[in-house]
């Protein structure tokens, strides 16, 4: 069985998640915290469902290559589990999917439901159940896009708070008063250009592999254009405003290079509603004319109303080490965090 999620259903609809431990905070906040690797789903399952065309289905769901990225990596790491491993030191678990075939009254009709925080806090808890196998791996073919759609904006949710914990106030008080937007961003962030049409952050990571230290960069535009119609909006506009801005503002290491699209592999282009309002994604790879430099992006373009603008907000990350799809999800939390900023309301004598 072939699985084919559309990228724009996937982030466009409307996800309604059941919630499996009741509505009292109370009742959350007493829940562990999550554990597992970022980007892993555990599936607990018998053997025989696991190597039968219920774990084909899953494969071919979550094992579909994430959205543009230099090399293959799938939306998910899938890890199996039998149903007798699954004890306490797993089921807080940040991804499951618990999955069984009976047949029993509750399973004549295949059923998959949703929950979150069942066991740990921030988790997305899935549960399967069929009589015949055929019949669940079609239900759960039939809810590809919904599941891809709620675990990975989940793991996108958790990186935001891990941020929001320790963000550079600093950054986002300048961010405000700068350019009338806030935006979430690591205290670790550093500005590697400002003025009054561009900005540019700039962020420094060390990360160990091999037995070296490698490093690994993230870096974040934002900027402005006056907004004349929506043809602005579509997908070759927004790459030619993009490679303007880019040639102008964001030079590389040797001279006369310059980030710009790099166009061998086809962006991915999606309208979407983002904060209640009209809004669109560009995720593609970048490539530094005249260097060797490269990598992922995601850029999202919305209008802002007070000013009559057109606002785009985008991030990249350089790892050439390193696997992409958790720091470009990292870079996707940071970027959708933005919304626009109030000033603060003078108080009266």
């Amino acid at each position: 069985m072939q699985i084919q999620a559309s990228f724009k259903v996937l982030f466009a609809a409307v996800v309604l998640i059941a919630t499996g431990c009741g509505s009292q905070e109370g009742a959350r906040s007493a829940l562990t915290g999550k554990v597992g690797a970022a980007g892993e789903i555990v599936v607990v399952c018998d053997p025989a469902i696991w190597e039968g065309e219920i774990g084909d289905t899953l494969r071919a769901i979550f094992d579909q290559p994430f959205p543009v990225l230099p090399q293959f990596e799938p939306w998910f790491d899938l890890v199996h589990l039998e149903p007798a491993s699954f004890d306490r030191f797993w089921k807080p678990h940040r991804n499951i999917m618990v999955l069984e075939l009976a047949d029993r009254a509750d399973t004549q009709s295949a059923t998959v439901s949703i929950y979150r925080e069942k066991y740990s806090r921030e988790q997305i808890y899935v549960t399967g159940s069929a009589r015949r196998s055929g019949d669940l791996a079609l239900e759960l073919a039939d809810r590809a896009t919904e599941l891809l759609s709620v675990f990975h904006r989940e793991e996108v949710s958790r990186y935001a708070g891990l941020i929001a914990l320790d963000e550079n106030e600093v950054m986002r008080a300048e961010l405000g008063s700068r350019a009338k937007l806030e935006l979430t961003v690591p205290r670790d962030a550093r500005w590697a250009k400002k003025n009054e049409s561009f900005l540019w952050i700039d962020r420094q990571l060390t990360r160990m592999k091999g037995g070296d230290n490698h490093d690994v960069q993230q870096g974040f535009f934002i900027y402005r254009e006056p907004y004349v119609d929506d043809n602005q909006f579509t997908m070759s506009e927004r790459l030619k405003a993009r490679n303007a801005a880019l040639r102008k503002h964001v030079s590389g290491p040797t001279p006369g290079s310059y980030m710009t699209t790099e166009m061998r592999y086809t962006p991915s282009y999606e309208e979407v509603v983002f904060n209640g309002a009209f809004a669109s994604e560009l995720r593609g790879l970048w490539r530094l004319e005249g260097d060797y430099m490269g990598g992922p992006f995601y850029s999202l373009t919305t209008y802002d109303e007070r000013s009559g603008e057109l606002v785009t907000v985008e991030g990249y990350a350089y790892a050439p080490f390193f696997d992409k799809r958790e720091y470009m999800r990292e870079v996707e939390a940071i970027v959708r965090s933005l919304s626009w900023y109030e000033e603060p309301v003078a108080q009266q004598p």
